[in-house]
């Protein structure tokens, strides 16, 4: 004989174990799939598995730019910045001043790639899920990561196409610094999403209302 097919019921209360069912065997199921707390067919696990990816893949384009300006940097400063001589005991200024840039501008992508990849992300709480909805927020943080998947790629191919001919001018770094601070927008904005919908900190008794 045939098993019987489960019912849509059936199959929602499988895929999503925080919908309650009165069925043993579903019950059991449930767990089985969730990994005793994690369901990964769950569209919020979904959301947040694919929130991490596009930060993995956004920080490592920003660590890439970032290896890509040091060498820029190098060149740099083997082709306009010359060893100390009698006759030039120190390098020339401009020159140095625009190294200098080059190297904040690494340090600032290095900076950025390990604050994305560092970002607070909302864990899979079952308590945190009762008292808000989740998965438009995980949607909306999703969103704002591909954002700066977009503006971290762009970084990545100014840093590909510059040279150190093109970084021995004054305006070579203003469109690396744009798209920064499109990220750092960006960054701000997420935070403050996530500070939006955190939970209200628990109202505690006062010290002096405490036993001893």
């Amino acid at each position: 004989m045939n098993p019987a097919i489960p019912t849509d019921d059936v199959v929602r209360a499988l895929l999503d174990p925080s919908q309650p069912s009165h069925d043993p065997a579903v019950q059991f199921l449930q767990v089985l799939l969730s990994g005793f707390g994690y369901n990964v067919y769950d569209a919020r696990n979904h959301a947040r598995a694919n929130d991490l990816l596009v930060r993995e893949q956004t920080s490592g384009l920003l660590a890439r730019a970032a290896q890509k300006m040091r060498g820029v940097e190098t060149q740099f400063r083997a082709r306009f910045v010359p060893a100390a001589s009698r006759e030039q005991p120190l390098p020339p200024a401009e020159a140095t001043r625009r190294a200098k840039a080059l190297h904040e501008m690494t340090m600032r992508l290095d900076a950025a790639a390990t604050g994305i990849v560092t970002l607070e992300s909302p864990g899979a709480d079952a308590v945190w899920s009762r008292v808000r909805d989740e998965l438009p927020m995980l949607v909306q943080l999703l969103a704002y990561d591909v954002g700066l998947l977009s503006a971290a790629n762009a970084l990545y191919q100014r840093a590909v196409e510059l040279t150190p001919a093109q970084a021995n001018a004054d305006d070579a770094l203003d469109a690396f610094d744009a798209d920064l601070r499109v990220l750092d927008r960006a960054l701000d904005e997420r935070r403050a999403l996530l500070a939006a919908t955190a939970l209200p900190a628990p109202n505690l008794p006062a010290r002096s209302q405490l036993g001893a």
